[in-house]
């Protein structure tokens, strides 16, 4: 457990680490702070709010909790001013969310965890793309899921009825999870993804995402650039590298951090030596490339 108590590069609350310990401990509390700190990119129009995509994807993009609260303090008096309105809050996606929760835990040295996956409670009859974080309970001796991105509005909007400080199994799949569902062909690929992106190859990408982040590397949902994730959405090119992704699906449904750890060392997901996180595309650089 002690692996997980410590910050990485990308939970390190920095200055801000002494402001936030003093936060409440309950988890509802701490997904409160994050809601009232973040907002949803793609739920904009729910809360009457709009910016330009420009600035929609700049702000997506910060990739460090620190980054992150910056922004924040820039647009409003404190980090714990209460009831800040949507633009005083940071535009995110739920790997922001489920980080700060995350940043928050570490600092307070409860182990905790980023997992990447596919809920089914986001969307109809469909696996969407999803970030949760998990935490160690020490009285259940177990990891407990946590959706901070749920605040009342989503809960509302999407019928919510379980603990969003407890999510069931059922409710989110570790990307390995969902691996293992379409390998076997008990799921479709076709329902797993987002915004249109989906298939086997979409969720190879979440595979090797989850591994990164059960290693304390919290990769931003569209990092890509090295090894076999070297392109987004790319085609799995042949029965060697499908055999590799069942084998590191069990890891990732298993939640093993040292075999991850041995993973992301081999050489099919090795970083690059020098690898700076600037080479990965922007979620800017992606849809406009998309678009063209």
């Amino acid at each position: 457990m002690d692996y997980y108590r410590s910050s990485s590069e990308f939970t390190d609350l920095k200055h801000y680490k002494d402001l936030l310990l003093n936060c409440p401990n309950q988890l509802d509390k701490i997904c409160a702070l994050a809601q009232n700190l973040l907002i949803h990119a793609y739920w904009l129009d729910k809360y009457q709010y709009s910016v330009s995509e420009s600035v929609k994807h700049q702000e997506m993009q910060l990739r460090t909790i620190a980054d992150v609260l910056d922004l924040a303090t820039s647009k409003s008096k404190s980090i714990l001013e209460p009831s800040r309105t949507p633009p005083q809050k940071v535009i995110s996606i739920c790997r922001d969310f489920s980080l700060l929760v995350c940043s928050i835990l570490r600092a307070k040295e409860i182990p905790a965890r980023l997992r990447c996956g596919f809920a089914t409670y986001l969307t109809p009859d469909h696996f969407e793309d999803h970030w949760v974080c998990e935490y160690w309970n020490k009285e259940t001796a177990s990891w407990i899921k946590v959706d901070a991105q749920l605040d009342a509005i989503h809960l509302e909007y999407l019928e919510i009825d379980f603990d969003t400080c407890n999510v069931p199994n059922d409710k989110f799949l570790f990307a390995g999870e969902a691996w293992e569902l379409c390998r076997s062909g008990k799921e479709n690929p076709a329902n797993f993804g987002i915004q249109g992106l989906t298939g086997l190859s979409f969720i190879k990408a979440n595979v090797i995402r989850d591994l990164f982040a059960l290693r304390k590397i919290e990769l931003l949902p569209w990092d890509i650039g090295w090894g076999i994730l070297n392109g987004s959405l790319v085609e799995i090119p042949d029965a060697t590298e499908m055999l590799f992704l069942d084998e590191i699906a069990v890891i990732s449904r298993a939640s093993d951090e040292i075999q991850a750890m041995n993973a992301i060392e081999s050489k099919q997901l090795k970083l690059p030596n020098h690898w700076e996180w600037s080479q990965s595309p922007t979620i800017g650089q992606l849809i406009n490339s998309s678009n063209t």
